[in-house]
């Protein structure tokens, strides 16, 4: 059971780096982004930019994820502590 993937103009997503793997490096990440998608053409292919320096690529759609942006909180309470009373 595969989910099909649906990107919509204006999505930040994630592409698959696929270099050649001569070097095991565990630790880096292969996903390089984010990008903003631009264009969708049919049977997949997707059309993206980068947000640093504005190249746009067309790649499969195989290769991308979306991208979350971490949540925020704007609501923060803060509580003020008194010293404890201790009776004797």
């Amino acid at each position: 059971m595969l989910t099909r993937k649906e990107f919509h103009v204006g999505d930040k997503v994630f592409l698959y780096h696929s270099r050649l793997k001569l070097f095991t490096e565990k630790l880096r990440s292969r996903w390089i982004g984010p990008f903003v998608v631009s264009n969708i053409f049919p049977y997949g292919a997707v059309e993206i930019t980068s947000l640093e320096i504005n190249k746009v690529l067309k790649v499969n759609g195989h290769r991308l994820k979306p991208f979350y942006e971490g949540w925020t909180t704007k609501l923060t309470a803060s509580v003020e502590l008194a010293e404890p009373i201790y009776k004797e």
